[in-house]
């Protein structure tokens, strides 16, 4: 413990000495830009679909002189004043010549034009013709990755042998997850590509027999876009975005974080290739996109095998039925494997939307048909008296946006088959240059069921919620952002863990400060109280208690001139549940270093939780294209080193060693994943052909 303090010292001095320095080497810290956006985790939601896609937004910038209001949304930072600015000068004026003309547009300033300029391009030249664009791709690239962990699981090791006789189960494959992904995409004109992958414990075999080729998992798509009115076509596998997520709205949600404003709402980011390695995919078929003029019609039909356990009838034995759908996406065991793509999902529908000359308005119409080819029964329970029950769905939902000066006014309601009803609406607005503020009510019946909607709200299903939230952004003076938000919600009818209806309420507050450009200050509290179970002793009578979870962080970034980077980062809760409190912290220091060719980061970091209710997510940094924010709970210490380098402009090169050491457990994990002793390692490398 003594060496670690020591470690975690020299890492400080190395920080704070350097702070004399006063020069950006580095205008963009896309991990920044992520963490603001992505909430303070609290449970473990893979956010790797979500990341993939503002990564590949910031390797696609927007053409700022073509690009629409919804591409400008979909940047999250900019407010609805510094929009309507881009739209109104370029109306007025034309095509923009250079980035220093955003600094005549009311709300913008050095420090803004800095944030957005990585993520815009102006590009002047014709559009070139299809045949020529398809031998000049922008992106021309191929990904190769492994990670492993090193120290053996009980999953990989010899079966042991019931007292039945039987074999106890174990994994069917090796401990490395295995990647790759190709691309051959040129932005508005097309995109080819596909992904690959093995999870940990997976099988690479040839079974067709157990649904196994290869690899555990492939995701394909080919687009082309802008043909005569054909606005895309999409064959393979793809996502769409409409309204306000009710009916579609497709991968991870944002959500609550310390960006109150922006992330409220649903970017319309229409139809679109889908190109994660989240397992649980959207949609998988064809797709077209037509315009002509006001008016936009989206159509498709979608066929995804699914994951789930089929069960036998008990009164007639010749029907399988599901109980619920498995989407973790794991086949490693014989269970898992014997579940795998046991049910088919067929998909058909689509949208409808006119915009007004002037995209001031927007209304559109979303309808789709769901139908499974095993009926899913989930066993009843108190709380889920209300799910849905059969083999087949409709939702249909009609949505509105409305732009008045600088204000965006949107909503969007939907009834499912079911004649459950949904409502998620609210107003965005720039009320000046230093004031910005969001409202959103919701509305979401217990009986609604919406199985490819993904709507703001509490729950992780659009299903027995009424809630409303307010947040407010204030630049009181320069360099200094004040953000803040409540949420209070309720949930009509039983939830798992709540055997009565319940409520709950989420604030936060949030102050930025950028000292100058090298030195940025971040510290945010948040509190959230929600009713959960609560039995004690011998009284089998349940009670529905308040859970308080309260949460502190303080991060400091420092930039300097000589290609260094150093962040501290310090977080801190307490969780009060029925009088007795409990805490959980963590202390990490960051140190990084780039130039034009290489670049090294690396973290230390103590922590130490009461229990699992204070389990620390914290982000790291990672291989390209990999979004990591692991949690972390007992005491212990946590290490990374990440290496990057470019041996020529064809070729790069990531490496990453992490390391868990715990101070107070013999065993770590349960079950198959179970590590003996108190370390876990992992090492990743990645390759990137740009070809």
């Amino acid at each position: 413990m003594k060496n670690s303090t020591f470690f975690l010292f020299v890492f400080l001095i190395l920080g704070y000495d350097s702070w004399a320095q006063h020069e950006v080497t580095e205008k963009l810290d896309f991990e920044r830009i992520i963490e603001k956006l992505l909430p303070q985790q609290e449970v473990e939601v893979d956010y790797n679909d979500l990341y993939d896609r503002l990564f590949t937004l910031y390797s696609n910038p927007l053409d700022l002189n073509k690009a629409d209001r919804t591409d400008f949304q979909s940047l999250f930072f900019l407010s609805e004043k510094q929009i309507s600015g881009i739209l109104d000068h370029r109306e007025e004026y034309g095509n923009f010549l250079s980035y220093f003309e955003l600094l005549s547009i009311d709300g913008f300033n050095e420090e803004v034009v800095a944030q957005l300029t990585p993520f815009v391009t102006i590009d002047l030249s014709p559009r070139l013709p299809f045949k020529t664009s398809i031998n000049h791709p922008e992106n021309h690239e191929l990904f190769i990755r492994y990670q492993t962990i090193l120290e053996p699981k009980k999953g990989y090791s010899p079966p042991d042998t019931t007292n039945s006789g039987e074999l106890t189960s174990r994994y069917s494959g090796g401990p490395s997850r295995l990647y790759a992904r190709y691309l051959y995409s040129k932005k508005g004109y097309y995109s080819f590509g596909f992904t690959t992958e093995k999870d940990p414990g997976e099988s690479i075999t040839w079974n067709p027999d157990s649904k196994r080729y290869g690899m555990d998992y492939y995701s394909f798509h080919a687009m082309i876009e802008n043909v005569s009115l054909l606005k895309r076509i999409i064959v393979g596998d793809f996502s769409m975005d409409y309204g306000q997520g009710l009916v579609f709205g497709s991968g991870i949600r944002i959500g609550k974080g310390m960006e109150p404003i922006t992330t409220v709402r649903r970017n319309n980011l229409g139809l679109r290739p889908y190109r994660s390695v989240y397992e649980n995919k959207d949609f998988s078929g064809v797709a077209v996109s037509a315009k002509a003029k006001y008016f936009e019609m989206n159509v498709f039909y979608s066929g995804v095998k699914r994951d789930a356990v089929l069960r036998r009838d008990t009164i007639d034995e010749s029907d399988n039925y599901i109980s619920y759908l498995q989407t973790i996406g794991l086949h490693r065991t014989i269970s898992e494997i014997d579940a795998k793509h046991t049910t088919d999902d067929r998909s058909f529908g689509g949208n409808v939307n006119f915009k007004t000359g002037n995209n001031k308005l927007e209304v559109g119409l979303n309808r789709i048909y769901t139908e499974y080819s095993t009926a899913l029964i989930p066993v009843r329970k108190k709380y889920n008296q209300f799910e849905f029950s059969g083999t087949d769905n409709h939702v249909t939902g009609g949505y509105v946006n409305y732009y008045l000066k600088n204000a965006h006014i949107f909503g969007e309601v939907a009834v499912s088959k079911s004649k459950g009803k949904a409502i998620s609406a609210g107003v965005v607005a720039s009320l000046s240059s230093q004031l910005q503020t969001s409202i959103h009510i919701r509305d979401y019946d217990k009986n609604f069921h919406s199985f490819h909607g993904k709507a703001f709200g509490e729950n992780s299903r659009i299903e027995n919620e009424k809630g409303i939230y307010w947040g407010m952004r204030i630049l009181p003076v320069s360099h200094l952002e004040l953000t803040t938000y409540m949420d209070f919600y309720s949930f009509p009818w039983l939830k798992y863990q709540v055997d009565a209806p319940s409520k709950g309420q989420d604030f936060m507050v949030a102050a930025n400060y950028l000292a100058n450009e090298n030195l940025n200050l971040t510290l945010q509290y948040r509190n959230k109280t929600k009713e959960m179970n609560f039995t004690e002793g011998e009284f089998p009578l349940v009670q529905i208690v308040p859970k308080t979870t309260e949460r502190f962080l303080l991060d400091v970034s420092y930039l300097m001139r000589s290609g260094f980077s150093t962040k501290t980062r310090i977080q801190h809760s307490n969780v009060s549940f029925n009088n007795k409190n409990t805490n959980g912290f963590i202390l990490a220091q960051d140190i990084s270093y780039k130039k034009s060719d290489f670049s090294i980061s690396a973290r230390y970091a103590l922590f130490d939780t009461d229990d699992y209710d204070n389990r620390q997510f914290i982000y790291e940094r990672d291989l390209l294209y990999v979004y990591s924010i692991p949690f972390f709970y007992n005491k212990g210490v946590r290490y990374y080193m990440v290496f990057k380098y470019d041996f020529v402009k064809q070729v790069s090169f990531w490496l990453k060693f992490a390391q868990t050491n715990y101070f107070n457990v013999a065993n770590i994990g349960s079950g198959l994943e179970e590590i003996p002793g108190d370390t876990r390692s992992s090492i990743s490398f990645q390759v990137r052909f740009r070809l």
